[in-house]
């Protein structure tokens, strides 16, 4: 059966994926059996709970009948959280462990925001503003560092990475509409924060946005991500809107227009035009989605004529191959690979016909478990809810 309602699938996704994975009697998510996003035999870094937890709240969102499973959702955070320190573990713990990512806590912060954008429960509100609080401290204002500025990757680190500045800016920019005495604080945070993101870390050639730079280097990681583009581009389109600055209208539709050209490098150019694909997993390329998806929100019928229609195609003739090749018939859940070639040995010969078999087929490591057999994880099913979901903001229906 073809891909008709993109909502739907996520909506099933989701369904699914609590099901499978959510234990009552524990109070969160249990692996049946160790895979990736563990960090022990039968528990999820917290990475792994913010996307499926992220998922549950965009469900709700559509589907009223969802909205009791954000509760249980968002108290699950808590078996995370560093009490003195107010961030959360990527592991659970008695309170004190130190082991604190910024990116990984700006997705925790997301959920609570949009929990309560959802529910409109104050808890989350609270919560989430003691957590943004947080992240906000981890901006590098050292005066001996060689890059100044930008967010700290994690509490003990040195490295500045363009995850966790632009997840963060993302942040304040969600809580800045809630909080109105307070908003104009959060939107100077997040504008410095994309300053910095495109001033250190934009390619001035291909215009993607490079991985980070450790604090005390000025030498920058030029790996290029979907997410960082994608990230940074929600956050420059969402200060376009606020302040009517045409810098932000320039950098978000550049960053819109660079992030569907198929000859940069986030596509796999091993294929003939009309066949390149994005490469990342899919818990990267749903916030590529999200980020095209608030691009067309925040600006409008400002975006150049024929860029809405682009981004339409792009993100539709993705969501069809996702569904194609990485969703499992057998239980409608997805392994993380975006990659066609990246499947199960039933899509060979249809990936052989549409793509020319230009590739070996086979599935990645972490989409197997150590016999080699294919193998779901939390967060490879939360995020393609939300490549669903996010994208079908752009394409409500197919065909």
């Amino acid at each position: 059966m073809p891909l008709t309602n993109p909502t739907l699938e996520g909506y099933n996704v989701v369904r699914n994926m609590w099901m499978k994975y959510y234990n009552p009697l524990k109070g969160t998510f249990i692996a049946p059996q160790k895979c990736n996003g563990c960090y022990n035999d039968d528990r999820f870094v917290i990475w792994a709970v913010a996307v499926a937890v992220q998922a549950v709240v965009d469900s709700a969102r559509i589907y009223p009948e969802m909205i009791p499973l954000i509760e249980p959702s968002i108290r699950i955070f808590q078996k995370y959280k560093n009490t003195q320190m107010k961030g959360f573990s990527a592991a659970e713990n008695g309170g004190a462990d130190k082991d604190i990512y910024y990116d990984d806590d700006a997705q925790v912060a997301s959920c609570m925001l949009t929990a309560f954008e959802v529910t409109g429960d104050k808890r989350y509100l609270d919560q989430g503003r003691e957590l943004v609080r947080f992240l906000m401290g981890g901006w590098n204002d050292d005066p001996h560092a060689v890059t100044k500025g930008g967010v700290l990757w994690h509490v003990s680190k040195t490295y500045l990475n363009a995850c966790t500045t632009a997840e963060v800016a993302k942040c304040c920019l969600q809580i800045s509409k809630f909080i109105p005495n307070e908003a104009q604080h959060y939107i100077d945070f997040a504008a410095k924060c994309i300053d910095w993101q495109i001033k250190v870390l934009q390619d001035p050639k291909d215009k993607l946005i490079m991985d980070g730079v450790h604090k005390e280097l000025d030498k920058v990681d030029d790996a290029k991500w979907s997410y960082n583009a994608g990230t940074t581009l929600s956050c420059a389109s969402h200060l376009y809107f606020i302040t009517r600055d045409d810098k932000w209208k320039q950098i978000a539709t550049q960053l819109a227009q660079t992030v569907i050209d198929r000859n940069v490098t986030i596509y796999d150019r091993d294929y003939p035009m009309d066949k390149r694909y994005w490469r990342d997993s899919s818990y990267f390329v749903q916030l590529l989605i999200e980020g095209l998806a608030d691009y067309l929100l925040y600006m409008g019928q400002e975006a150049p004529s024929e860029l809405p229609d682009k981004i339409h195609e792009e993100i539709q003739r993705h969501l069809i191959m996702f569904y194609e090749y990485s969703r499992d018939p057998r239980d409608q859940l997805y392994i993380q690979s975006f990659e066609p070639h990246k499947t199960y040995n039933e899509n060979k010969q249809k990936y052989i016909d549409h793509f020319e078999g230009k590739k070996d087929v086979g599935l990645k490591s972490e989409d197997c478990d150590s016999n080699g057999n294919s193998q779901k994880c939390l967060m490879g099913c939360g995020a393609a809810a939300r490549c669903f979901f996010q994208g079908a903001r752009v394409v409500p229906r197919i065909g």
